[in-house]
């Protein structure tokens, strides 16, 4: 065979292969990006529980079911199930990134998380229990910081309209799986509140009592004292000393009864209130495990919402006393804060737009790069002596 025809069957296939690669440049290996960014507020914990719950196999495929991408077919849903599940199409924006710390004073950073700190305060006295729990018990909690500002979502599909659509959706499910975790932990704090309590309400009854009858014994010795010592009462505004003591001042009689009967009101009052919340808790035993129940079956989080409200207003039927009817409302108002925060706030900050360019090895490269190969395997093949001779050992001494 001629150099002519050699040359000639080269060129053919390299144009064969040129369109083997148009083949696959504008077919499997065509993929268009769309990108979005949703603004929903959330600490670091909050992020991983609800990133870990998205990203499980079968709650994809649960909220696929009843909620299927528009546009795509059998074999595209199963590519973005197995998208969705190795957690790469989605990741947090972060309220202060690494070159912001970097950037920033250190000043203007500590004003940012002291005024996100005195938010999370202002939030944990509006609720109802984080006051009574305050006034109970004297502790300070640990605030979480609000860590990420929303989240980066990023579909890849092979027409770039439905990785637009695509990108929505992922959106939508974000939010939907937001608010089914978020629901999720509210009931499994209502269920561990209930626990807490009937196991440690006995104990605070004991020690209120424990408490007032302390203070009662004090204000009867007192009230001896000034009966014994009438002087005492009218002496009741000037410091008395004790010598026993290198003549340290304490407070007077007449002011330590005063404290006294303070006390016990103080105490009366936390038996009351003690009393109110066992009241309340007649109804959250059981209304916490039906709501657990109720959210465990749940598949998305509109339907958690339907559900545990709905067995809300069940037990709302039941309620006979104020002091239920107060703990039935307060659960409500946290199911509806919920379904505010991830569901009415987030919005799109950035909406997923329709791609122009593909994503690369885009279709030319791939036309060029598979008709190059075609065209070297060729003439690999046509000129296989003269390779064979260049690669033999030896051949170059003999040619000498």
């Amino acid at each position: 065979m001629n150099m002519r025809k050699k040359v000639l069957i080269v060129l053919v296939t390299a144009l064969a292969g040129a369109a083997v690669g148009a083949g696959l440049g504008y077919g499997p290996l065509l993929r268009y990006r769309s990108e979005g960014v949703l603004k929903v507020e959330m600490s670091t914990s909050e992020y991983k529980r609800i990133s870990e719950l998205a990203n499980d196999a079968r709650t994809v495929r649960q909220f696929v079911a009843v909620s299927p991408p528009a546009g795509l077919d059998s074999y595209d849903v199963n590519r973005l199930i197995k998208d969705v599940v190795k957690g790469e199409w989605q990741k947090p924006v972060p309220r202060v990134s690494r070159g912001d710390a970097k950037e920033l004073p250190d000043l203007i950073l500590q004003l940012e998380q002291e005024r996100e700190k005195g938010k999370e305060r202002e939030r944990e006295r509006d609720r109802p229990a984080g006051r009574e729990r305050a006034a109970e018990e004297s502790r300070d909690t640990a605030l979480v910081p609000i860590v990420y500002l929303g989240v980066r979502f990023t579909a890849t599909t092979s027409d770039p309209n439905d990785a637009a659509k695509v990108a929505t959706w992922l959106g939508a499910y974000f939010k939907d799986m937001a608010t089914l975790e978020a629901v999720r932990q509210l009931v499994s704090v209502w269920t561990s509140d209930s626990r807490q309590f009937s196991d440690r309400a006995a104990e605070r009854r004991r020690k209120y009592q424990f408490d007032i009858e302390q203070a009662q014994i004090r204000a009867t010795a007192l009230k001896k004292i000034l009966a014994d010592y009438p002087d005492a009462a009218r002496r009741e505004a000037s410091q008395v000393v004790d010598v026993r003591k290198d003549n340290e001042k304490f407070m007077s009689p007449m002011a330590q009864l005063v404290g006294a009967e303070s006390e016990i009101i103080g105490i009366r009052e936390k038996i009351q209130r003690l009393d109110r919340e066992a009241d309340q808790q007649t109804l959250m035993k059981d209304l916490a495990d039906q709501a657990e129940t109720a959210a465990a079956q749940a598949h998305r989080g509109s339907d958690s919402v339907i559900k545990v409200s709905a067995v809300i207003a069940d037990f709302g039927k039941k309620a006979t006393t104020d002091a239920q009817k107060e703990k039935l409302s307060s659960l409500a108002a946290d199911i509806s804060a919920t379904t505010v925060r991830f569901q009415s706030q987030p919005r799109f900050i950035a909406e997923p737009s329709v791609p122009n360019l593909p994503e690369r090895p885009r279709p030319l490269m791939v036309m060029v790069l598979v008709a190059l190969l075609a065209a070297l395997l060729s003439a690999a093949f046509l000129w296989r002596d003269v390779l064979m001779n260049a690669l033999r050992p030896g051949s170059a001494k003999k040619e000498s």
